[in-house]
């Protein structure tokens, strides 16, 4: 009798515990199943990874929390069953439709508010701007726990629980069905071995021939060139080079401006990017050049969507499939993103998000500004080698957020004009330098541009403004005053001013054949997050007059 008593408690409490530990379930895997998968595949090219690296992290992360949500449940229950034995347990139903509440609130939060959400560019957040969101997540607050209460007065918290069970798994279904549908469009399914930088080489130079192409991000051309000019000592630190202002770039942004830049290609959405950027450097006639000529090849480049076997032989690089992801690692990383987009407005500054970082597993390239300038400082005696040598060095430039001076100390009250533009040059002028301290500046075509200008993400005329990067050259042992050229160049020239520079020309000599006056073409879209849909302007005048760029009417949708 006593063994059947206990037997009977034992399902009772079990089904009164059911409840809780659903919802547990769903609330854990809304936060760490649905949403990080969801991450990864809207935005499968930010990352090194595939989900053979991320889901056992992921799995462990969602199995302790969902043990600890169930856990504390578990123990409220045993605890108000403790004190009040055989009666109802009303303060566990209470505080399990408190939870329910955080949950539903949670799951209002980050699926239908995140709309709202700035762009993770590196910009750092304003959150007290957000008045009417936070007003929005109050009233979402309020409304829930009125209905709860509503409807545990009409009927009884009993009934109240049940009632939200079933809506908690109405949601679970919801959920799973919105991942399954989104994943398969993705096709998130997919392994992908994708190659990854590191910074072998990268105190390496040859003493025959050296060809080096210096991108730094988001400097504008018409800013850089009124910086060299309120700072004629910075001129000094260019001679020898050509600076061509009037340059037309491809694209607003660095992940479509890569493959014109390293491969001679446009992207017209014509397919998925991954598959066009890997082709595109897989038939680079830059990349053939510099192997027929014997030329070394290093891309230090940190977000190289180069996907599958390489036709090249890039020194420095690695492939994904050779990193494991560890719970250290991805855990922080996933966890800023959680709160960023699940927490209410008022408290999504906590999340101390800025931009996602999922590179700790892997020995990368880092293109931040300090790392670089403290690589050459800590290194003013390069590796010396006898074959020939191309270097890609994708460094920070100019990007947000403005965090340096002009000697790249950390600072607050930067500017982008006055500050960061100049930060850059100090970092080009330690990488000339050590250059010519090594007697290796004369064997050495270099060339030092960036990938786009620098304008507000967030609007979509300024992104015409990111059409006019900075750009120039210096030869083979060339030497003469820094010399400013009218020239009008287009990015899709590139491929055939390299070609003449390896064959030993001046830069003067390697755009001579560019027409003083063209009509050029630049890829307008939205923002990056909106490359799908891509539309054409003709540029008749100077790169940097946007106001006068004009729609070619030719539109290209993925």
């Amino acid at each position: 009798m006593n063994a059947s008593k206990q037997t009977s408690k034992f399902k009772s409490s079990l089904t009164q515990l059911l409840p809780a530990y659903i919802i547990s379930f769903v609330f854990c895997f809304m936060l760490f199943i649905f949403e990080p998968l969801l991450m990864y595949s809207t935005n499968q090219l930010d990352f090194w990874f595939d989900l053979r690296h991320m889901s056992l992290p992921m799995l462990v992360t969602f199995l302790v929390f969902f043990v600890v949500a169930a856990g504390v449940l578990t123990a409220v229950f045993a605890i108000n069953k403790a004190i009040v034995k055989d009666k109802e347990p009303t303060f566990y139903r209470v505080f399990l439709l408190m939870f329910f509440l955080i949950f539903v609130s949670t799951y209002f939060q980050g699926n239908f508010l995140a709309g709202a959400l700035p762009p993770l560019d590196g910009t750092m957040i304003d959150w007290s701007v957000f008045t009417t969101q936070n007003m929005i997540t109050a009233a979402i607050w309020v409304s829930y726990a009125a209905l709860i209460v509503i409807i545990s007065v009409k009927f009884t918290v009993k009934k109240a629980v049940k009632i939200f069970t079933i809506a908690t798994l109405v949601i679970f279904i919801m959920l799973t069905v919105s991942l399954l549908t989104e994943m398969i469009s993705w096709n998130s399914f997919k392994s992908k071995s994708t190659i990854v930088a590191t910074n072998n080489n990268f105190n390496k130079i040859s003493t025959d021939k050296n060809f080096v192409i210096m991108l730094n991000d988001a400097v504008a051309s018409v800013d850089f060139g009124e910086v060299l000019d309120e700072n004629p000592e910075y001129k000094e630190i260019f001679e020898d080079f050509t600076y061509y202002p009037d340059t037309l770039g491809g694209y607003p942004c660095t992940r479509d401006s890569l493959p014109l830049i390293l491969g001679g290609e446009l992207n017209k959405n014509e397919k998925k990017f991954e598959d066009f950027a890997s082709e595109a450097y897989n038939n680079s006639p830059l990349f053939n050049e510099l192997a027929e000529r014997g030329y070394t090849i290093d891309i230090y480049e940190p977000e190289l969507v180069w996907y599958g076997n390489s036709s090249f032989d890039v020194k420095n690089s690695t492939v994904s499939g050779n990193y494991k992801m560890t719970l250290e690692m991805y855990f922080p990383q996933a966890a800023k993103y959680i709160k960023y987009k699940y927490l209410p407005y008022f408290l999504k500054k906590y999340s101390a998000i800025e931009t996602m970082n999922f590179n700790g597993a892997v020995d990368n390239y880092v293109y931040d500004s300090r790392t670089i300038y403290s690589i050459i400082n800590e290194n003013p005696t390069l590796d010396k080698t006898d074959a020939a040598s191309f270097k890609f060095i994708h460094t920070e430039g100019a990007h947000i957020p403005f965090g340096y001076d002009k000697d790249l100390n950390i600072i607050d009250g930067y500017t982008y004009y006055s500050v960061k533009v100049e930060s850059n040059i100090t970092l080009l002028k330690a990488w000339l330098e050590r250059l010519k301290a090594n007697g290796t500046y004369d064997n050495t075509v270099i060339i030092i541009m960036s990938d786009h200008g620098d304008t507000n993400l967030n609007s979509a005329t300024d992104m015409l403004v990111r059409a006019n990067p900075m750009f120039m050259i210096k030869g083979i042992n060339e030497h003469h005053e820094f010399t400013v050229s009218q020239k009008p160049i287009s990015y899709l020239d590139l491929m055939g001013i390299y070609t003449k520079l390896l064959d030993g020309a001046t830069a003067e000599q390697s755009t001579a054949e560019i027409p003083d006056e063209r009509e050029r073409y630049f890829m307008w879209y939205r923002n990056f997050r909106l490359e799908h849909h891509m539309e054409e302007y003709v540029v008749k005048g100077k790169a940097w007059d946007w106001e006068e760029f004009e729609k070619t009417g030719r539109e290209f949708d993925l």
